[in-house]
C-alpha cells in the first residue's frame, strides 16, 4: 500500500524539490536574465500585447525587439505577482525535479538497482547545475526529455502513432515558451531520418539481420514526415510569425562563445565538464556494449547533444538527461547487463515504461498536489521571503541610492551605464533608469557586444567614449573590475555607493582629470 501511495518516484521527486528549494535560495537566482524575464512578462500582462520595441535600454531605445519566450515570461510575472520570488522558486525547483525524475524512474524501472540510479542522478545534475536559473530554459529541460522519452517510446511500439500528435501540440506551446523547440524537432528529424534510413535499405535488402527498424511500414514513415512538417508550419502560430524562428536562428548564428559565459565551450576541470565526461564514457561503453541487431536509432540522438555541448557548455545539461534516459534503454540489453545482474545491480524490468500513463504519472500526482499547496501557502505571505539573490547580479544594497536617482530623472527615465550582470536588476528594480547593456544578446548584436567585452577586458576608458555619445551620468559596475579601477581613478567620477559587488559611481562636471 506504501509502495502505491509513495513509489520510489515520488520519494526521488520529494527529495530533489526539497534540494532544489533549499541549495537553490540564492544560486537559481545567478542568471540575471530571470528580472528582465518577469518585467517583460509583467508588461505583457498590464497591456495585453507582446512588446516589439526596446524601451528598456538607452543604446536600443525604440529598435524592433522579439520577447521570443513570450509566454513563459508572462507566466512568470504572473506567479511572481502572486507568490513573489519565492513562488518563483518553488515552481522552478518542481520543474527541474519532474524533468530529472523521469530518467530516474525509467532507470528504475529497467532494473537498475538504486544505489547506481542515485549515481547516474547526481551525473544529472552535475553536468547540469551550472545551467539550474530560474528561467524559461528549463521549459527546454522538461520538454526535451519528454520529446525523447516519447520517441523512444514510438520506436519501440509502446506507443502507437497517434500519440505523436500530442508532441506536435506539445512542440507548438514549447515553440512560445523557449527556442529550445528547435533541439526537440531536430530530435524528431534525426529519429525519422534513421527509421527512413533502414526502411530503404529494407527495401534494398530484404530482412537484413543486423537491423530492426521502427516503424517498419512506410504509411507510419510518411504520417511521420506529415507530422514534422506540420509542426515546423505551426511554430508560425505565434504573435510574432516568422520573426520568431528567424529570431532563434540569428541568435544561433551569433559568436556567443566568443562573448557570454554560458556559451562558451566546456572547461574540462570544472565538476560540471568531468560529470559529463563520465555519463559520455558510461553512455559509449553501452553503446559498444549492444548487438548491431537490437541497434535502434533513437538511442543514437544523444551523440548529437554531446556533440553540441563540446561546443557550448549550455547543451551539457541536455546531453546529460537524454545519455541517461537511452542508458535506461540500452543498459538491459547490451553485454554488460550479465556482469551488472551477477553483481546484483541489474534486475529485471519492473515493467515497461511508458505502457500506461497512469504509471507514469502517479509519481507526480501527490508531489504536484503539495507543491500547490506550498505555493497557495506562499501567496498569502507563508514563507514569502525565503528566495534570496546573489549580490553580484542584483545589488540590493544600492537600491536606495538608484532609487534617489530615479526619483529626479527626467519624464523619459534617467541613463546609467551598467556592467551586463546587472541590466536585469534595473530593469525590474528600477525601471525608470534606462540601461546601457544586459544579456538580451540579439537586440545588441555582435559588433556592440564584443565592444563592451573588450571594453570590460582591456579598455575601460571606452566609458568615456559611451559618455560623450550618450550623455549619461551614472555607472553600476563590477567592484574589483577594470571599469571599477578606471573610473575610481579618473578623477572625474565619484563613488555615490558600494558594496562587495558592486560601486556606483555618479560623473562630476566639475571635476576635472588627474594630470
Amino acid at each position: 500500500m506504501g509502495r502505491r501511495l509513495l513509489p520510489p518516484g515520488t520519494l526521488i521527486f520529494l527529495a530533489l524539490w526539497l534540494l532544489l528549494l533549499i541549495a537553490g535560495r540564492q544560486t537559481m537566482f545567478r542568471d540575471p536574465g530571470a528580472f528582465w524575464h518577469v518585467a517583460a512578462g509583467r508588461e505583457i500582462l498590464r497591456t495585453g500585447e507582446v512588446p516589439r520595441a526596446d524601451h528598456y535600454s538607452f543604446t536600443r531605445a525604440g529598435r524592433p525587439w522579439v520577447a521570443d519566450q513570450w509566454l513563459a515570461e508572462a507566466g512568470m510575472a504572473a506567479a511572481h505577482r502572486a507568490a513573489g520570488w519565492t513562488g518563483l522558486l518553488t515552481l522552478a525547483a518542481a520543474l527541474l525535479a519532474a524533468t530529472l525524475t523521469l530518467p530516474a524512474v525509467r532507470l528504475l524501472r529497467a532494473g537498475l538497482h538504486w544505489l547506481p540510479t542515485l549515481l547516474l542522478l547526481a551525473l544529472m545534475i552535475l553536468a547540469g547545475a551550472h545551467q539550474f536559473h530560474v528561467r524559461p530554459l528549463l521549459v527546454t529541460f522538461l520538454f526535451t526529455a519528454v520529446v525523447y522519452a516519447g520517441l523512444i517510446d514510438l520506436e519501440a511500439g509502446r506507443r502507437r502513432w497517434r500519440c505523436a500528435i500530442g508532441l506536435v501540440l506539445l512542440a507548438w506551446l514549447w515553440a512560445n515558451l523557449h527556442g529550445g523547440v528547435l533541439g526537440g524537432i531536430g530530435m524528431a528529424g534525426l529519429a525519422l531520418g534513421g527509421w527512413s534510413v533502414v526502411w530503404a535499405i529494407q527495401k534494398l535488402i530484404p530482412y537484413p539481420s543486423f537491423l530492426i527498424p521502427h516503424p517498419s511500414s512506410f504509411p507510419a514513415l510518411a504520417g511521420g514526415w506529415l507530422l514534422l512538417g506540420l509542426t515546423l508550419l505551426l511554430l508560425l502560430v505565434n504573435p510574432y510569425g516568422a520573426a520568431l524562428p528567424k529570431c532563434w536562428i540569428a541568435t544561433l548564428d551569433m559568436p556567443l562563445p566568443e562573448i557570454i559565459q554560458e556559451h562558451r565551450p566546456p572547461t574540462w576541470n570544472e565538476l560540471s565538464s568531468m560529470a559529463a565526461v563520465i555519463l559520455a564514457v558510461l553512455y559509449a561503453a553501452t553503446l559498444c556494449g549492444l548487438s548491431p541487431r537490437r541497434l535502434r536509432a533513437t538511442w543514437l540522438i544523444p551523440l548529437a547533444w554531446m556533440a553540441l555541448g563540446v561546443m557550448r557548455v549550455r547543451f551539457l545539461p541536455l546531453f546529460a538527461l537524454t545519455a541517461a534516459l537511452a542508458l535506461a534503454e540500452t543498459l538491459p540489453q547490451s553485454r554488460w547487463a550479465g556482469w551488472l545482474r551477477r553483481r546484483g545491480m541489474l534486475g529485471e524490468s519492473a515493467d515497461c515504461p511508458g505502457t500506461s500513463w497512469s504509471q507514469h504519472c502517479l509519481p507526480y500526482l501527490i508531489p504536484g498536489i503539495l507543491v500547490l499547496a506550498v505555493f497557495v501557502a506562499e501567496t498569502i505571505g507563508i514563507g514569502r521571503e525565503w528566495a534570496a539573490f546573489d549580490p553580484r547580479i542584483a545589488p540590493e544594497a544600492l537600491l536606495e541610492e538608484i532609487e534617489g536617482i530615479a526619483e529626479s530623472a527626467p519624464p523619459e527615465g534617467e541613463r546609467i551605464f551598467n556592467d551586463l550582470n546587472f541590466g536585469g536588476f534595473l530593469i525590474d528594480h528600477a525601471p525608470r533608469m534606462k540601461i546601457f547593456i544586459d544579456d538580451r544578446c540579439l537586440l545588441y548584436g555582435t559588433d556592440f557586444l564584443r565592444a563592451y567585452d573588450e571594453a570590460r577586458r582591456e579598455k575601460p576608458e571606452a566609458i568615456e567614449h559611451w559618455r560623450r555619445e550618450y550623455g549619461f551620468r551614472y555607472a553600476l559596475v563590477e567592484a574589483g573590475g577594470r571599469f571599477d579601477d578606471y573610473l575610481a581613478h579618473s578623477g572625474r567620477w565619484t563613488a555615490q555607493g558600494s558594496t562587495n559587488a558592486a560601486i556606483l559611481y555618479r560623473y562630476d562636471l566639475g571635476k576635472t582629470a588627474p594630470q
